[in-house]
């Protein structure tokens, strides 16, 4: 549980805030898609998944 809510970075921060953006625009003019959006998104960031956790860096190999 520690890993959860004391490893937060930057990129989780901006995606829970996107996703809790896109949310409230969803509610806000009731467009059900733009909701679902947000919640993957916030998603990712809470539980720490995809892009979120870091995982979207490609890793550098030095030809010899």
């Amino acid at each position: 549980m520690k890993k959860h809510l004391f490893s937060w970075d930057l990129r989780r921060i901006i995606y829970l805030i996107g996703g809790l953006f896109f949310i409230g625009l969803a509610i806000k003019d009731q467009v059900w898609w733009m909701g679902l959006i947000g919640i993957y998104y916030a998603g990712m960031a809470i539980f720490k998944l995809g892009c979120a956790s870091g995982n979207c860096a490609v890793p550098f190999t030095e030809k010899k």
